[in-house]
Parts: structure tokens; C-alpha cells; sequence
């Protein structure tokens, strides 16, 4: 007989991943979203030392960060729904759509980086690279308002 769990396992954890996106809608009111981006620009500015010379650079960054916050707002604020009313497959949608929209978020800030990224000292790309190394949570968990 053919076990059914290698279909089983990564439909739970799609369905784990949807519901995660939905308590992420329920839990961050939009200002508190926007104000814990912000905590972390503040946060990141400070860490990498940015000078006068790199403002430009890192002004364009930022503002990458701000409108991705904004776009995953919006993006869950869309699909997010009401998972009680939702079928399965609409589920599955909706976090595709909020899957994509993190994505192209992702290859934003990716580009911005690299621009300030080559403006950055030695010292400051050694930082850089050590902040993104660190998961996301445990960034947030260091640097709560």
C-alpha cells in the first residue's frame, strides 16, 4: 500500500503557513506594523553607522522598507479574509497572493540594498552582512520599542 504522507505533509504546512499569515493580519494593527518598520530603520541606521555621504543611498533604502510595509498591509489586508468563510482552495489563493506580494517585496529591497550596500565602509558591509544573517525574530526580539 503507498503512503499518502508525502502529500499530507506539505499540505499541513501550507495550511500552517496560510494560518500564520492570518494571525499576522489579526494581531498587527497597520500603525503598529508601521511603527515597529520604522523602530527598525531607526535601529538600522544607527547599527551600520550611516554617514552624511550615504544618506542618499540609505534614504532610498528606507523608503523601500516603508513602501513594502505598506504593499504586505494592504496584501493582507486583501487576502488575508476570513478563513471561517473561505473554502480551501480560496485560502490557498489568497496566501499565494500574499506569498507573491512578499516576494516582489523581497526583490525590492534586495535592489536598494545593493545600491547602499556599495556605498558601505568595510566595517559597515561586516555589520550588514551579520544583521542579515541573524533570523528576523530574533532581530525583532533584540530591538522591541
Amino acid at each position: 500500500m503507498r503512503s499518502t504522507f508525502p502529500f499530507i505533509a506539505p499540505v499541513a504546512l501550507a495550511l500552517t503557513l496560510v494560518c500564520s499569515s492570518g494571525v499576522y493580519a489579526q494581531s498587527a494593527a497597520p500603525d503598529d506594523h508601521q511603527a515597529k518598520v520604522e523602530h527598525r530603520i531607526r535601529d538600522m541606521y544607527a547599527t551600520l553607522h550611516i554617514t552624511k555621504a550615504q544618506d542618499a543611498e540609505w534614504n532610498a533604502f528606507a523608503q523601500v522598507m516603508l513602501d513594502n510595509a505598506q504593499a504586505m498591509e494592504m496584501a493582507v489586508q486583501q487576502h488575508g479574509g476570513d478563513r471561517g468563510k473561505l473554502s480551501a482552495p480560496q485560502i490557498l489563493d489568497n496566501y499565494a497572493a500574499i506569498s507573491a506580494q512578499h516576494a516582489q517585496n523581497v526583490e525590492r529591497l534586495s535592489a536598494a540594498l545593493g545600491v547602499l550596500y556599495a556605498s558601505l565602509s568595510p566595517e559597515q558591509q561586516r555589520a550588514a552582512d551579520e544583521m542579515f544573517r541573524k533570523p528576523a525574530r530574533k532581530m525583532a526580539e533584540q530591538h522591541k520599542p
